[in-house]
């Protein structure tokens, strides 16, 4: 009897022992799979994140992005843009109209794009790096859900219904994005043929670190940074005395909302 009982209690240990081990390790297991599933925020690169290396689109240009935003300074008071500012009437004469097929019609001055006017003349010198603060939001009609901010609708990507005009080329972008164009003092009834159209489509096209945009070649601006939050520059090109901004739509502009505003920076020499 004595060693049967003996016999009993040490089998009764072992098999409490064997029965805590047991469930220190699901209880081990089950913690260790629940941080494994959790999902963890690294922090999001500022001014001294890496500079992105994707080039510009065709047509556009390339350069080195530092590591950080350069020193820049305000070139322009600041300005506002409507959604109704028709980059295809930059330069257009009083009563220059663009017909969409639909009433009423886009005309200048009402639908005209912004003409920004620098503090210091130098700002406008050819190879000049400009950059831009930007703020406020649009939407390309009278739904309040289509608001964005000035990277536009990255879903809804378009092309200028009537396509190039006016010598100016046509674009493709994100609609609501904010956009512009170099011109010279040439009246808009004297232009040459217009400049091949750039394809800002993707994001890749839109995450450029340096443009050089042409004379009347219409180009994407969005927020002005790249995806690291890194200031885009924008070279000058030659002849250029004006500099206008607008919003990027399909067509008719006249029934679009809200409003941005900021205004050209460079780094001053």
């Amino acid at each position: 009897m004595h060693t049967t009982f003996r016999t009993a209690n040490v089998m009764a240990l072992m098999l409490c022992v064997a029965t805590i081990c047991a469930c220190g390790g699901k209880s081990k297991k089950n913690k260790s799979d629940d941080s494994t599933g959790r999902k963890t925020t690294a922090p999001v690169p500022g001014n001294t994140g890496a500079a992105t290396t994707n080039p510009a689109r065709p047509a556009g240009g390339t350069g080195t992005q530092p590591q950080t935003n350069p020193p820049v300074s305000a070139c322009s008071t600041n300005y506002e843009i409507a959604g109704t500012a028709n980059p295809f009437l930059a330069g257009a004469v009083e009563g220059t109209t663009l017909d969409y097929g639909r009433a009423p019609m886009d005309v200048a001055p009402l639908n005209a794009p912004v003409s920004v006017q620098a503090d210091d003349i130098k700002c406008f010198d050819a190879g000049r790096r400009l950059y831009f603060e930007v703020a406020g939001t649009i939407a390309y009609d009278d739904q309040p859900e289509v608001f964005s901010d000035a990277d536009g609708q990255p879903g809804q990507v378009t092309s200028h219904t009537l396509g190039s005009v006016n010598g100016l080329s046509n674009i493709t972008a994100p609609i609501n994005s904010l956009v512009g164009v170099f011109l010279d003092d040439t009246p808009m009834a004297s232009r040459s043929a217009a400049p091949a159209p750039l394809d800002f489509s993707t994001v890749e096209a839109r995450n450029f670190q340096t443009l050089s945009p042409q004379i009347g070649q219409i180009f994407f601006i969005g927020d002005g940074k790249d995806a690291n939050g890194i200031l885009q520059s924008f070279v000058v090109p030659a002849g250029t005395t004006r500099l206008y901004l607008a919003i990027m739509d399909q067509y008719e502009w006249s029934n679009n909302q809200g409003q941005l505003s900021g205004n050209i920076q460079w780094v001053k020499p």
